[in-house]
């Protein structure tokens, strides 16, 4: 792979960037934190076997990069500070899992350790990723521990590095399924921190205390202080955007022998900065060969690295360098550390998004099952009826972007007989679930979320039914729409690129927005501010009666939505009464 950047860069900051080393509260700032970390080692290792019931916010700054954020639930976080009792701490803790590729063991072992360690549930991801919720101090380090013993991981499922690569899990016939997912997993590894911390902390169990960094221990990618900001890489295959290519900071897309790489993609915004922070789709940049592939990624990450800002964390994403620099200049940087000229980026036949739900058969004549997962939330019945399924037949497991889970590996003989475990669970499979719910997304948002500003995911059934009504009333039950769910501003369910996006703006009060494509290639527009949850129905009724009364045929909701314009609608609620913000428009 072609080494890009400078050694100052290497070493975390860019030459010309000044750093106050604390905020205006005396803290320490995450830039200084990453480089006096220690290659990521802080003091995790003596605050983990400490007597306190939680970690310090130095430690949860590094313990980010092995795949942990410390929360506290907040549905008794105002009561317990009444109280002037401590919050209610633990820990989410997230795997890393490329391509959502799971041997049968290895599910079996994460349900297991959500019973033993967590809240009892599994929550997949729109990284295809499984999240353990509700984890606490205590047990931290057996779950971590266990997990690798199920090689498993859980090193850079967060933090500033390049976080899990997804692609489509679908090995559909034609599709040069095995490859894709052979260079996502490539990838993967070849991006991990190089630090030896993660291993010393959770696998060998040493304590990794040592008073500098261990002799000869480097990050040749990274640097110092890592990245500015996550990194997310996605592989697409062409027509089936599955996997939202566009919203990541690095796409590629399999095509005449080699790949179409599209940069600067994240949905990230803030409510309080919207002049200068927003959610953008990833920009077509080259066509690569395929021995070209890793080092266009490096070239990418080290321009990220170098040019990302590490002042302001609102503005640390790789799209604001897309922006202020231009695609031009772009190119020019990504060519130089490449080392030689690339060729243009192939135009793209038009996109879907597939959900892969449902029996089919795959390359080599086996079948698959996709079952929906409800939001992501593996727990209930379905937990139990999936672990039999799983016990029983020993299929491949493979986690979906869109949150749901493909069973793989079937005969024909096998699937009535899967089929009636599911039933006797009462787990619904995808033709019995309503189109809008089948599509339906939404991130876990309260009460773990630290991010989050309101509900998503616990509210999604009742909104779920509320928009049902209003479809039913227009004659239009069985529309196929996209509704993504967010709790706050972030994004995580990619709400920016959906035909109806919900965004969490207070405790009780979400944006709305519409028109976004089905195959993830068009931003949606906001059509209202600061609704009420209950309220978000009515707000939507009059777009669906005119889209009854007006859609061409065949047209989508979301593509008449962009056609007839979003400003074009009339919204029929008040929204609640608030206090001015300086950020609102006049």
């Amino acid at each position: 792979m072609v080494m890009g950047g400078s050694t100052a860069a290497r070493n975390g900051i860019d030459s010309g960037a000044e750093r106050s080393g604390f905020d205006t509260l005396g803290r320490m700032s995450a830039e200084d934190l990453k480089v006096g970390s220690r290659h990521l080692r802080g003091t995790v290792a003596e605050e983990l076997h400490n007597d306190a019931s939680h970690f310090s916010a130095d430690a949860m700054a590094v313990l980010k990069f092995h795949g942990t954020y410390q929360q506290d639930d907040r549905d008794h976080r105002r009561e317990r500070t009444a109280a002037r009792e401590e919050l209610d701490y633990s820990c989410m803790v997230r795997t890393s899992l490329p391509g959502g590729q799971l041997t049968a063991e290895q599910y079996l072992a994460a349900d297991a350790l959500a019973d033993e360690v967590a809240d009892g549930s599994l929550r997949i991801t729109t990284r295809q990723d499984l999240q353990f919720h509700f984890v606490r101090k205590g047990n931290l380090y057996g779950l971590i521990h266990r997990l690798n013993e199920s090689l498993v991981s859980t090193l850079a499922a967060c933090g500033d590095v390049v976080r899990n690569v997804v692609c489509c899990p679908a090995d559909l016939p034609g599709r040069k399924q095995d490859e894709i997912m052979a260079s996502a997993q490539s990838l993967s590894r070849y991006f991990k921190p190089r630090s030896r911390a993660y291993y010393e902390l959770w696998v060998d169990g040493e304590k990794a205390v040592t008073a500098g960094v261990p002799e000869g221990e480097e990050e040749p990618i990274y640097g110092d202080a890592y990245l500015p900001r996550k990194f997310k890489i996605g592989l697409a295959f062409p027509g089936d955007n599955c996997i939202d290519v566009y919203s990541q900071d690095l796409g590629f897309i399999p095509i005449d022998g080699g790949f179409d790489v599209v940069v600067g993609g994240g949905m990230g915004q803030s409510h309080a900065r919207e002049e200068d922070t927003y959610p953008r789709l990833a920009s077509p940049l080259v066509w690569v060969e395929p021995e070209d592939l890793a080092a266009v990624a490096e070239a990418v990450i080290g321009i990220h690295r170098d040019f990302g800002n590490r002042e302001d964390r609102q503005r640390a994403r790789l799209k604001y360098v897309v922006d202020e620099r231009g695609s031009e200049w772009f190119r020019a940087e990504v060519e130089r550390r490449v080392g030689h000229a690339l060729a243009d980026y192939v135009p793209l036949p038009a996109w879907d998004t597939a959900d892969h739900l449902g029996w089919w058969k795959d390359a080599e004549r086996r079948w698959t099952l996709g079952v929906p997962v409800p939001n992501g939330r593996i727990n209930g019945q379905l937990k139990v009826a999936l672990r039999a399924v799983v016990e029983q037949w020993k299929p491949e497991v493979r986690l979906t972007t869109r949150q749901d889970i493909l069973l793989c590996g079937f005969t024909a003989a096998q699937k009535a007989k899967v089929d009636g475990v599911l039933a006797e669970h009462g787990v619904r499979q995808v033709d019995e679930l309503r189109p809008l719910e089948r599509l339906a997304m939404a991130c876990p948002a309260l009460p773990t979320c630290g991010q989050a500003l309101g509900e998503s995911e616990r509210v999604m059934p009742e909104l779920l039914d509320g928009i049902h009504a209003v479809l039913d009333a227009a004659g239009l039950g069985e529309l196929p729409v996209h509704l993504n769910m967010t709790g706050c501003p972030n994004g995580c369910a990619r709400p920016y690129t959906s035909e109806i996006g919900i965004v969490g703006r207070t405790k009780s009060t979400y944006d709305i927005y519409l028109g976004g494509a089905v195959g993830g290639d068009r931003m949606n527009e906001r059509l209202a501010v600061g609704v009420k949850l209950a309220d978000i129905p009515k707000a939507l009724a009059g777009v669906v009666e005119r889209y009854a009364a007006e859609a061409k045929p065949d047209e989508g909701f979301g593509d008449y939505c962009a056609r007839v314009g979003v400003s074009s609608f009339e919204v029929k609620v008040e929204p609640p009464r608030r206090r001015p913000r300086q950020n609102d428009a006049a």
